[in-house]
């Protein structure tokens, strides 16, 4: 059995923070919790990642943990792509990269996915994580025991993650704003977001939100749904408004399900038009805009940022160095039909 902190927690009947703050000498407990938390550390021998730095140190290889998130296997497929070009193209020989694919999005799954790679003895680790209070403390608790963490494709604002790749999200919804507005005069808009949890998510809205307003001030209605990157809820979000509202002249996709939105379209037939904006050039996305089902894709380099994530959390490791630039943006491509 592998002895983690959240287990030893979990016997004691206490927090994760309550036994960090005892393996780390920190107040703030009392002697009787303090007393059973060490009494398992030291029956099962459970050392801290400061603890099993030093032990490693001097062996020359350095553990890069990558969390990926639940999400569509598109988006996994090219994470690890970036993950095989920085291992096998960049020269990082010195670099073990340790992935763990998350079955769900719950906060917990976050947090035994990071108390494993502890348990492996990772140096460092990269993660695509919801912008809420816990992860920000779990990041923090990770950094203060000495393993840095890059944050990549959705931030997590506040922490004190090391270093942020990703797309300029509030950009790439302002971009979206400027593509459909000329189509949006006297209607309405809807809005499908993911996970406003998510970072990457609420900026794209925001970003969006305020270039329409430029753009068309208070001419055109805006609705925004919800939808956590679920099928059913798009479907039945975008159903709704297709239905119910015959001013609606375009929608922004700003989350993965497309499938849910343009299916949903095709049952309701509209009489006019709908124009229909998304992110990422993902299988269904490029159907879609061949058939001219959709306007634009808004696409960025899951690839790229993965491999970049690696590079700069590796210099780190080999150095002591902080990168340069706290966040990087990649860059933001739209594609028409045309550029198939």
């Amino acid at each position: 059995m592998k002895v983690t902190a959240q287990w030893i927690a979990d016997q004691c009947g206490v927090s994760r923070g309550t036994v960090d703050r005892v393996v780390n000498g920190r107040p703030n407990v009392s002697p009787e919790v303090r007393e059973r938390i060490q009494k398992l550390i030291s029956e099962y021998g459970y050392k801290t990642p400061t603890q099993r730095q030093a032990a490693r140190a001097g062996r020359g290889v350095y553990r890069i943990g990558v969390i990926l998130p639940s999400w569509d296997a598109f988006f996994i497929r090219r994470m690890r792509d970036g993950i095989r070009t920085a291992v096998h193209n960049r020269g990082l020989n010195d670099i073990t990269v340790l992935v763990e694919e998350l079955k769900n999005r719950s906060p917990r799954s976050y947090f035994e996915a990071i108390g494993r790679m502890e348990e492996r003895g990772i140096d460092g680790l990269i993660v695509t994580a919801p912008d809420t209070l816990v992860m920000r403390e779990e990041i923090d608790r990770l950094v203060a025991s000495g393993v840095p963490v890059v944050t990549c494709d959705s931030d997590v604002c506040q922490s004190r993650r090391l270093y942020h790749i990703g797309q300029d999200m509030v950009k790439s919804g302002r971009v979206a704003a400027g593509l459909i507005a000329p189509y949006a005069e006297g209607g309405e808009i809807l809005v499908v977001t993911g996970n406003r949890e998510f970072a990457a998510h609420d900026l794209r809205v925001r970003g969006f939100l305020d270039r329409l307003h430029e753009l068309r001030g208070d001419d055109v209605v805006v609705n925004v749904i919800e939808s956590v990157e679920k099928y059913e809820l798009t479907y039945d979000g975008v159903l709704y408004y297709a239905k119910g509202h015959p001013r609606l002249r375009g929608i922004y996709m700003a989350n993965e399900s497309v499938r849910g939105c343009m299916d949903a379209l095709e049952r309701v037939r509209p009489a006019r038009r709908i124009h229909v904006i998304c992110h990422d050039l993902t299988p269904y996305a490029r159907k879609y805009l061949e058939e001219g089902r959709l306007d634009f894709i808004i696409d960025q380099d899951f690839s790229a940022q993965t491999t970049r994530a690696i590079e700069v959390l590796a210099h780190t490791l080999r150095t002591g160095e902080s990168p340069r630039r706290s966040i990087e943006y990649i860059h933001t491509s739209i594609i028409t039909r045309e550029l198939l």
